[in-house]
C-alpha cells in the first residue's frame, strides 16, 4: 500500500494534480487514496488488538507513540536540514536563518499540518511547495488511535458489551459513510476526520467479529462489482471499505513464499510512506523531465533502502523501549488496572484458533 502511494503520488508530482492519475478518470479516486483506504482499515484490525491486549491505557499510548514519531522525527529533520539546504534556492545561510523552516519542523511533529512549505524549496516543481504531501494523513491516524483508547477504556472490548459495540459501531461507519460530501475537494478537516474514522471504525469493526468472518476469495466477486457501481455515489466509502478491506484480509491469508517472513522481519511499510514525497520531488528537482513511471521506479529503488535503514536503526531500537518508557511514566502515576482497560471479560486472547481467519497475522508492536 505504500508504494502504491508512491505510485500515485508520481503522477501528483509530475502533473501537479491528482487528476492526471489513470484511475481518477475511471472510478472518481486515486490509487493513493484506494491505498490510504486499506492502511486505515488495517489499521484499525490491528491497532485494535493492541488495544485489546494492552495491559494499561499508558501502554498502549506509549506503543502508539512509539510506532510513529521516532521515524517521523528523523523524516522531518533530514528534510529540513540535509535535503532542504541543497535544493532551495535560497544560500544556506539565508535558509537556516528563514523562520519557515523552524515552523515546518514545529508544524511537522505537531501533525498541524501535511502541507507546510520549507523556504525556497520545490518552487519550481509541477506541485510547487509541497515538502511531503503523504503526511496529512497521520493526524487523522493518531485521532483514531485516541478515540480508540477511550472506546477500550469504556469497555468496547468486554464481551458483555459485544453485540452493543458491533451493532453501535456498525451503524457509525454506515452513517458517516453515507453522510460525507460528494465532493472531496470541498472536505475540511470535520468532513477528512469523519472520512478516515469510516475505514478505520470498518477495522475495528473487523476485529470484534473476526471470530464469525469467513473469508473467501469468490466474495471479491460481487464486492468488487459493488466497489466499481458504487464510485461517484454516496456509496463509495461503504463499497470501497468492503471490497477493500476484505480483498485486504484475503490477501493476508496468503503466505507469499518467503516475502511475507521478509516483510514481517522488516516493517518498511511507514518508511516508504513517509519518505517517498521528500525523494519524488528532490527527483522532479534534479530531472524534470521524468516520467510518472520513470519516477516510481526510481523513487522506489531509493525510497526502499532508506525504508530499510529507518527500520533498523530506528523505528525497531524504538518500539524495543515501550518497557522502558512505560515504566518511566509509572513512576509518576498509580498503575491503571487492565480491568479500567478492558474489562474483566475481555477477548483479549486475539483470533481464536478455530476462528476462520486465524491464518491471518494481525499483530502490530
Amino acid at each position: 500500500m505504500a508504494t502504491l502511494v508512491l505510485i500515485s503520488h508520481s503522477y501528483l508530482y509530475c502533473a501537479g494534480t491528482s487528476d492526471a492519475e489513470p484511475l481518477v478518470a475511471w472510478l472518481g479516486r486515486s490509487l493513493g487514496e484506494c491505498a490510504v483506504q486499506v492502511f486505515f482499515i488495517l489499521s484499525g484490525v490491528m491497532v485494535a488488538q493492541s488495544c485489546d491486549r494492552s495491559r494499561r491505557v499508558i501502554d498502549f499510548a506509549a506503543g502508539r507513540t512509539l510506532r510513529i514519531f521516532p521515524a517521523l522525527i528523523v523524516c522531518a529533520l533530514f528534510t529540513s536540514f540535509i535535503v532542504g539546504p541543497m535544493v532551495s534556492r535560497l544560500a544556506p545561510a539565508q535558509y537556516l536563518a528563514d523562520p519557515g523552516l523552524y515552523a515546518y519542523v514545529a508544524k511537522t511533529l505537531t501533525l498541524s499540518s501535511g502541507a507546510a512549505s520549507l523556504p525556497g524549496v520545490f518552487e519550481t516543481n509541477p506541485f510547487a511547495g509541497y515538502v511531503n504531501s503523504s503526511l496529512w494523513t497521520l493526524k487523522y491516524e493518531v485521532i483514531c488511535y485516541f478515540g480508540l483508547g477511550l472506546l477500550g477504556f469504556a469497555g468496547l472490548f468486554q464481551q458483555r458489551w459485544w453485540l452493543a459495540a458491533v451493532v453501535g459501531l456498525g451503524l457509525l461507519v454506515a452513517t458517516v459513510s453515507l453522510g460525507l460530501p460528494s465532493d472531496i475537494e470541498a472536505y475540511g478537516f470535520t468532513d477528512n476526520l469523519l472520512y478516515f474514522v469510516a475505514f478505520f471504525g470498518s477495522g475495528v469493526l473487523t476485529y470484534l467479529v473476526r471470530d464469525r468472518l469467513v473469508i473467501n476469495g469468490l466474495v471479491l466477486v460481487p464486492l468488487f462489482a459493488f466497489f466499481v457501481a458504487g464510485a461517484r455515489t454516496p456509496f463509495a466509502e461503504v463499497s470501497a471499505a468492503l471490497f477493500l478491506g476484505y480483498g485486504a484480509l484475503w490477501a493476508a491469508t496468503k503466505t507469499f513464499g518467503p516475502l511475507r517472513a521478509l516483510c514481517n522481519r522488516f516493517d518498511t511499510s511507514f518508511g516508504i510512506y513517509i519518505f517517498a514525497g521528500p525523494t519524488q520531488q528532490t527527483l522532479l528537482w534534479l530531472v524534470p523531465a521524468l516520467t510518472p513511471i520513470w519516477l516510481s521506479l526510481t523513487a522506489f529503488a531509493i525510497v526502499l533502502p532508506i525504508a530499510f535503514v529507518s527500520w533498523i536503526v530506528v523505528e525497531k531500537p524504538a518500539l524495543r523501549l515501550r518497557p522502558i518508557v512505560v515504566a518511566l511514566l509509572m513512576k509518576s502515576r498509580p498503575p491503571v488496572p487492565v480491568a479500567r482497560l478492558i474489562g474483566p471479560q475481555s477477548t483479549s486472547s486475539g483470533t481464536g484458533a478455530n476462528s476462520p481467519i486465524s491464518g491471518v497475522r494481525c499483530e502490530m508492536s
